[in-house]
């Protein structure tokens, strides 16, 4: 094995520089010689297709990961980040994308706790802890219950409780990994504010997304990652979101079908007939008053099969407690469900699923995926409950390994093999076992929550084709997203939901100016 070596590392002094950096988990080579300039001062996009190597990259930096080889300068001088003390101490500092924080615990509490490490004292180290934090929310401008548990907190105000937590220990180079997968556009807005002011105090930023137009918005250059390697660098104003693509999924000889697909023109599937009896309809549909939750008031729409409905709207406007009911997870007070002919409320949640309801969760970690599970047990968990799978009181495990083994290839999920970790996959890879779940028993109904959250490019345009097959194939689907663009390239109608209402529902080639306005409350003209 070669170990990283800090000496004859000539380079000049920014803020931070990697060259030949490599890293292998057995036989994958998942970082195979990757070059890397921060610049001081600087907004650098990190970019490449899910399972490219940019969280791997990240946390070799951050120091929560061992490289196998080459070499790391900060200022210009040679370092081994072996430990997180070890980069904490050469000033990086790191936003996760999945928070590092305690959710039964206090704001101070986290900060102190990070601050001191668990063999400190915390209650001494708050109140000094919180001065210093609330001096730095107050130069970025936020309010911050500090004495809230961060489990009452909304996301924004959690990834706020990050942001302070890196610049405690005046973190000069920070490291962002996809901070706006879980924010609405306005705190992805409120989010660029900080990270330009940031910027603008002499810091460095590594920028991780998935989001062009947020790359070509924000950053000054751009690498791009592609199957480990460093496909190469280049100025934000000396490039494109058409040549950045392309520079993520290669030539047309080396793109997978679906990546090549995000660089096409994307079609809808076929305008669905809405003479046809609805498959499934809401009838003036209201929830009971819940604190801390959106209360959906009178909510009426149809979806005809073959057709794709969005729901667009700002996240907490009552997307979640929607998607909820259809689980059969929250109860609702008046009105009426019915699908196929069938009143939903007489249904269980194993009933709806026999009945054709299939769900893609929105978070495919906390309610899609047991992480701990092989591939092959995640993709057979629904499988096995079926007659056909069982024998008695027994499992047919072999036919249900050659059941898997089919949907790993129908969906091209890429895994060594079954028994692989569904938490060791990329997160398109993760997400393909989510839809083959969903889809394999071709549901007459999909609710699609932000089915593309989190994905790159590639994953994002295999799951924008899946969801077209089945509506071509018949099936009705409601898609719930925050992504504008997504909803407007999919759909055919556009429900827009704003506090627990529906504005209106429009054609999908209704001005984007228009659907702006319905979401922020402007009540809209409604089509069926």
């Amino acid at each position: 094995m070669t170990s990283i070596s800090p000496s004859g590392f000539d380079l000049p002094p920014d803020a931070l520089a990697l060259r030949g950096v490599t890293k292998r988990f057995g036989t994958f080579t998942a970082l195979d010689g990757v070059d890397f300039t921060l610049r001081a001062g600087e907004i650098h996009a990190l970019l490449g297709e899910n399972g490219a190597g940019k969280s791997t990259l990240l946390k070799i930096v951050r120091g929560l990961m061992r490289p196998d080889g080459g070499e790391i300068a900060c200022g210009g001088q040679g370092r081994s980040f072996l430990t997180l003390e070890d980069a904490r101490a050469a000033g990086i500092g790191m936003v996760h994308q999945h928070f590092m924080l305690v959710s039964s615990m206090t704001v101070v509490e986290n900060l102190a706790l990070a601050e001191a490490g668990a063999s400190a004292s915390l209650p001494r180290l708050e109140s000094a802890v919180r001065e210093r934090a609330a001096a730095i929310a107050e130069r970025l401008g936020w309010t911050i219950p500090w004495q809230n548990p961060i489990a009452d907190l909304p996301v924004g105000t959690q990834q706020r409780v990050e942001i302070v937590k890196a610049l405690l220990s005046d973190a000069r180079i920070l490291l962002f990994d996809e901070p706006t997968a879980v924010l609405a556009p306005t705190e992805t807005l409120e989010l660029f504010r900080v990270l330009r002011a940031l910027r603008d105090e002499g810091r460095s930023l590594v920028f991780v997304s998935h989001k062009l137009s947020e790359v070509m918005t924000l950053c000054d250059r751009v690498t791009v990652l592609r199957r480990g390697k460093t496909v190469g660098t280049v100025g934000i104003d000396e490039t494109n979101p058409d040549d950045l693509a392309r520079r993520m999924v290669g030539d047309a000889r080396s793109q997978d079908p679906e990546s090549a697909s995000i660089l096409r023109d994307d079609r809808k599937s076929s305008q669905p007939n809405r003479t046809d009896s609805a498959v499934v309809s809401f009838e003036q549909v209201s929830t009971r008053p819940q604190p801390m939750e959106t209360t959906l008031r009178d909510i009426q729409f149809s979806i005809a099969a073959g057709e794709i409905l969005g729901v667009a709207g700002v996240d907490g406007n009552g997307q979640a407690e929607l998607i909820q009911i259809f689980q059969g997870l929250r109860a609702w007070k008046s009105g009426d469900i019915v699908l196929s002919g069938q009143r939903l409320r007489k249904l269980g949640v194993q009933e709806r699923r026999e009945f054709g309801v299939a769900v893609i969760p929105p978070d495919r970690h906390r309610e899609g995926l047991a992480l701990g599970l092989s591939v092959e047990e995640n993709l057979s968990m629904d499988a096995a409950r079926q007659p056909q799978f069982r024998r008695g009181f027994w499992l047919r495990r072999r036919k249900l390994r050659e059941f898997s083994k089919q949907l790993l290839d129908d969906f091209d999920i890429r895994a060594d093999h079954l028994s692989t970790l569904a938490g060791s996959l990329s997160g398109g890879n993760q997400q393909k076992i989510v839809i083959a779940r969903a889809l394999v028993g071709q549901p007459r109904l999909l609710i699609a929550a932000s089915p593309t959250r989190g994905l790159d490019v590639g994953a994002t345009a295999y799951v924008h084709r899946k969801l077209r097959e089945r509506a071509e194939q018949g099936g009705a689907i409601l898609l719930v997203s925050t992504e504008l663009d997504e909803i407007v390239a999919l759909s055919h109608r556009i429900a827009v939901l704003y506090e627990g209402r529906i504005v209106g529902i429009t054609p999908a080639d209704t001005p984007r100016e228009t659907l702006g306005l319905m979401m922020g409350g402007k009540q809209g003209a409604s089509h069926g």
